[in-house]
């Protein structure tokens, strides 16, 4: 699926009341403001008495905790040490030709030997950075790291909590050669330590250095951002996303430009990054744009013909109306500036037709001199892609200059494929599909516009790679489903296409904007069939929208296993033989003896197996458990009879539901040989009057099927232990 803006038609009825069971420390559900829903907690009140998820920090930190490793398990901190002059000098990442991405005459120098007052950045703390402070558009820093920062430049607070403003190179003020900064890792913050020895060449920093030659905040960002990826040279295999993502936390994708995008996602809090083409030299003088670089979408607004209130908000146009969106280049004032210099320009033609009041609207939406405005089709055509990077409620929270926009609600989840039990693989793998995680999206009705939603699936990912790409491949699959349907069933799967999905991809992250009508859907993600790995989903929605992970309570149906326990089923000639040869109380062995020696003869026990294949100890045990509820280890020989028809019901759930769908049985060893796939275990707890929340599911599946499969043995020992724990 290409990554773009995607519609979903049609409408369907007022979905019934949902349901949430079971989520663990791992999640995280959060808001900002709005009404209590299903499945989330309020940001500024406290959490919903519903919900047993915690709402996440907005600057949680992972340091090297005492062994200076990752979450990847990479050595990182801890090996900074000082040196004989007093300074920090890092071990682990040396002032060495393997750290470089050139091999060319390098000298490493501390700022200090370069000029005689350097200083960290000169901006006081929440303040945006001018463009002396920015690095040098057409510099030999990392131009991926470079759009990152020139986005960030005037959201201070999130600049400031990747690059903490109150780092100095004054020795009064603390000053001791090593400097942090914060990167934003699959979920959580991660702090990296450099020393200030920094690759020169000229008595300049060799690779990305501010305008102004005295300030080296970005030089020593570049540097921990290198030592994050292991070296300059593994720089050139970044993207604008992935430096985004690591500066933000954000979910980022990128999209080809078009106008309907630009009116779903300008309005919330979604930072737009839009990269120029390349154009000739003749024409880049007269557009004044700069080639190749990006240019942030702040707004958009249009311009009506022959009105009096002509300048109304808005991407879409009627006859002889024009739509206008407005840019900021973070080096306009500097000396590269990059501000646009045709139609609807200050100085055009266009902008001086306009009335007075109308010019004075448009100035007053451009909140300072960076920013300018040029019409939709003139950006459509000279810009060629677009990243969006859609900004979390705590973070929409810390920065003040997104409080125009309208925050998301945001839903986080770090769950795991287990081969056997929830990997289940695309939606072309029938049988297994539904197996997959399933997150649900509830649209309630009333709402005139169709709800904006962001799915976002990343897998776990190491940083510290040569290439840009991952080994593995994951994407997700969307389903619209009836109110009523609490989960995606494999009969669904064979009878309905999906909504959308998102085809295998080696990324470590997908991501997809949607627009979704009033209705229910249903999120898979999922990586190839059968493979193992843990993910991170966040889901970003609109205010009105709930989510909310399908889950299933623990629950036994009672009335099965009383029908069993009923003394009127007991045959009194069979008790009879049992009293003759057995004790009045039996521990498992002779419960096994009793199994064994006449589970294929007597008319009370027919069906449940023959001699050769006897049921284990483990299993008589679990089933004489069920009826001592003083865990003695003794059962009385009157309660043998009715433990032996529940075991028959059980046997025949799994007869019923197991071989004959799956093609894994044996079946001439006899039903106790046969294999079915693990998959089916949800199914059959169900056909045996049970079900099991996904947790337990999951350690159903580990503790009693081999291979991605399960016998009637251990099907029956997963009922009896679901009988116990109930």
């Amino acid at each position: 699926m290409p990554a773009g803006y995607r519609t979903a038609n049609g409408h369907i009825a007022l979905p019934s009341n949902g349901h949430i069971s079971e989520f663990t420390a791992a999640d995280k559900y959060y808001t900002n403001g709005g009404p209590k829903l299903r499945g989330w907690t309020n940001g500024g009140m406290q959490d919903h008495q519903s919900s047993t998820l915690s709402r996440p920090r907005s600057a949680e930190v992972i340091t090297a905790n005492g062994n200076g490793t990752l979450p990847n398990g990479r050595h990182v901190n801890g090996v900074l040490t000082r040196a004989p002059g007093g300074l920090h000098e890092d071990l682990e990442f040396p002032p060495t030709l393997r750290t470089l991405s050139k091999k060319k005459q390098i000298v490493w120098m501390r700022p200090h030997d370069m000029c005689a007052r350097p200083q960290f950045r000169i901006a006081p703390p929440g303040t945006p950075l001018t463009a002396r402070e920015l690095p040098e558009p057409v510099g030999p820093g990392d131009p991926s790291l470079l759009a990152a920062l020139g986005c960030l430049s005037q959201l201070p607070r999130l600049l400031e909590r990747v690059v903490p403003p109150e780092q100095t190179f004054d020795t009064a003020n603390g000053y001791c050669g090593m400097f942090k900064f914060r990167f934003w890792q699959w979920g959580k913050w991660i702090e990296v330590r450099v020393d200030d020895r920094l690759p020169t060449r000229g008595d300049r920093p060799a690779h990305m250095h501010c305008a102004q030659p005295d300030i080296f905040w970005a030089a020593l960002l570049e540097k921990a951002y290198a030592k994050l990826y292991g070296g300059y040279t593994f720089l050139k295999y970044g993207t604008v996303g992935r430096a985004l993502q690591d500066l933000t936390g954000a979910v980022v994708q990128s999209v080809p430009p078009s106008g309907p995008l630009l009116g779903g996602a300008v309005p919330r809090s979604t930072l737009l990054i839009a990269i120029s083409g390349v154009e000739k030299e003749t024409k880049r003088r007269r557009s004044g744009l700069l080639t190749e670089h990006p240019y942030c979408v702040t707004g958009l607004a249009r311009v009506r013909a022959n009105s009096t209130d002509s300048v109304t908000h808005g991407s879409g146009s009627s006859s002889g109306d024009t739509s206008l969106i407005r840019l900021r280049s973070p080096w306009i004032g500097g000396e590269w500036g990059g501000v646009w210099c045709g139609a609807w320009s200050e100085r055009s033609w266009e902008w001086n037709a306009l009335n007075e009041r109308d010019r004075e609207l448009l100035s007053s939406r451009s909140s300072n001199d960076c920013e300018f405005w040029m019409s939709v089709n003139e950006f459509l055509t000279r810009f060629v892609v677009i990243w969006l990077a859609h900004i979390g409620p705590d973070d929409w929270a810390l920065e003040p200059g997104l409080h125009t926009r309208a925050p998301w609600r945001a839903a986080l989840a770090v769950r795991q494929w287990r081969a056997g039990f929830n990997a289940g693989g695309p939606h072309r793998f029938i049988e297994t599909t539904a197996t997959n995680p399933q997150f649900r999206i509830r649209v309630p009705p009333g709402h005139p516009s169709k709800a904006h939603v962001v799915v976002a699936v990343a897998q776990k990912y190491e940083c510290y790679r040569s290439r840009n790409y991952e080994e593995e491949e994951i994407g997700f699959t969307i389903y619209e489903v009836p109110p009523g349907m609490q989960r995606v069933t494999p009969q669904y799967v064979s009878e309905q296409m999906p909504l959308d999905f998102a085809p295998l991809s080696n990324l470590r992250e997908i991501a997809t904007f949607f627009a979704l009508p009033a209705g229910d859907f249903v999120v898979m993600p999922h990586a190839a069939q059968h493979r193992e790995g843990r993910f991170l989903l966040r889901i970003f929605a609109d205010q009105h929208t709930d989510v909310w992970e399908v889950n299933e309570e623990n629950l036994v149906i009672h009335n099965i296993a009383a029908e069993f326990c009923d003394e009127r089923t007991i045959d009194a000639r069979i008790l009879y033989k049992l009293r003759a040869r057995y004790p009045h109380e039996i521990d498992a062995t002779q419960l096994q003896a009793i199994l064994k020696a006449h589970g294929g003869n007597n008319r009370g026990f027919r069906g449940l197996g023959g001699i050769n294949c006897s049921p284990s100890l483990e299993l008589c045990r679990g089933m004489l458990a069920l009826r001592d509820p003083a865990l003695g280890g003794r059962l009385s020989i009157e309660h043998v009879p009715a433990l032996i028809g529940l075991m028959r019901f059980w046997k025949a759930a799994f007869r019923r539901c197991g071989p004959s769908s799956s093609g894994t049985a044996t079946l001439s060893r006899g039903i106790w040989a046969s294999k079915v796939s693990s998959y089916c275990l949800r199914g059959l707890l169900w056909a045996g009057g049970a079900t099991a929340s996904n947790k337990v599911l999951e350690a159903l599946v580990s503790r009693f099927t081999r291979n991605r499969q399960i016998t009637l043995e251990g099907y029956l020992l997963s009922m009896a232990r679901l009988h116990l724990a109930h």
